[in-house]
């Protein structure tokens, strides 16, 4: 098998037939992250579509295109259209409420279904439109979380760049959050300390990017909509 992209904890190889295997590398069950993703294609949400799943494995549709990140590594001036389309799909996401089958003791009320790591690497541009992909942090929570966690990756968690575009992406960052906010449906602001302790928790995290989000990331959104939204 091929294998054609690498995640904090799964390789994805293509299978050929349009088909494409998703395996964890840690002990992990792919049986939630299936859930969700068959529940949201159920109700229109763009998803790959699930072929089968066992254990570790998912075997689902090759989504054809490059990412998001990549498209605007190509196309900086469309940073607008990018930030925006990134928004809307916070948006439709949040509209659904999440499953009882979703939600645990610590809950909250009214939740919705929240991916929690939904930036640009982690959206398709194919030829039936934007596909999002990872969904093994999804969970139910609020969208005020779940946007300020996109916000802090788009902000100042390190991205997955290569060297020659690190300086372009960097000038981008808070252009595309201005865009992302005008989308999204919701104030990232109050969920920004739930967001940071949960990045904070991801066992992957360099060391450059905990500082970043010990540091920098408790201010952040107030020093962004100070300088760049005068709110």
């Amino acid at each position: 098998m091929e294998l054609i992209a690498q995640g904090r904890t799964a390789d994805v190889f293509d299978l050929g037939d349009g088909r494409a295997l998703r395996r964890y590398r840690v002990a992990l069950s792919a049986e939630p992250e299936v859930r969700v993703m068959r529940h949201l294609e159920t109700y229109g949400y763009p998803v790959p579509h699930v072929f089968e799943a066992d254990g570790t494995d998912i075997v689902m549709e090759r989504v054809k295109g490059g990412t998001l990140f990549d498209q605007l590594v190509k196309e900086p001036e469309q940073y607008e259209r990018y930030g925006r389309l990134l928004g809307e799909l916070h948006e439709r996401l949040h509209r659904m409420s999440a499953p009882a089958w979703l939600t645990g003791p610590d809950s909250p009320r009214d939740a919705v279904i929240v991916h929690r790591d939904l930036h640009p690497n982690n959206v398709l541009l194919s030829e039936r439109g934007p596909v999002v992909i990872d969904w093994n942090d999804v969970a139910a929570g609020r969208a005020s979380v779940d946007a300020a966690i996109t916000v802090i990756v788009l902000l100042g968690a390190e991205l997955e760049v290569e060297a020659t575009v690190a300086e372009q992406v960097d000038g981008l960052r808070s252009l595309l959050v201005d865009a992302f906010l005008q989308t999204c449906g919701v104030d990232p602001r109050g969920g920004l300390d739930e967001a940071i302790a949960y990045r904070r928790a991801i066992p992957a995290n360099t060391a450059a990017e905990n500082r970043w989000l010990d540091k920098v990331a408790p201010d952040c959104l107030d020093a962004f909509y100070l300088e760049r939204r005068g709110a």
